[in-house]
């Protein structure tokens, strides 16, 4: 998938980008191109959207359509720990980083 947001997403390119700039950056590694979540799951820029990939990260929205906190509710978040908070099962497991690989870890 592309960096570019799609005409199906929600978000615009720069809500995308700031979102993006929420990500925790690790020293050693391109803030431009990796980043994880606050799970600590590696995310790649360009796989924005992209459940196919292991590094595929998804925008969680805790109120931001709503309009209640604006850009503060929305979180950079690996694809699977997305879903995870979507259906409320985050608190029993959360992909997150293993060396150079992400893995599930139960909590």
């Amino acid at each position: 998938m592309s960096e570019i947001p799609d005409e199906t997403s929600p978000y615009s390119r720069e809500v995308v980008e700031q979102v993006w700039q929420l990500a925790q950056t690790v020293p050693g590694n391109d803030p431009a191109v990796w980043r994880k979540d606050e799970h600590g799951a590696w995310l790649h820029r360009r796989e924005y959207r992209n459940r196919n990939s292991e590094f595929g990260w998804e925008i969680a929205d805790l109120g931001y359509r709503m309009r209640s906190l604006g850009l503060a509710s929305l979180r950079p978040m690996q694809w699977q720990n997305h879903v995870d908070f979507l259906v409320a099962a985050r608190h029993q497991a959360v992909i997150t980083a293993d060396g150079l690989r992400n893995t599930r870890r139960l909590l």
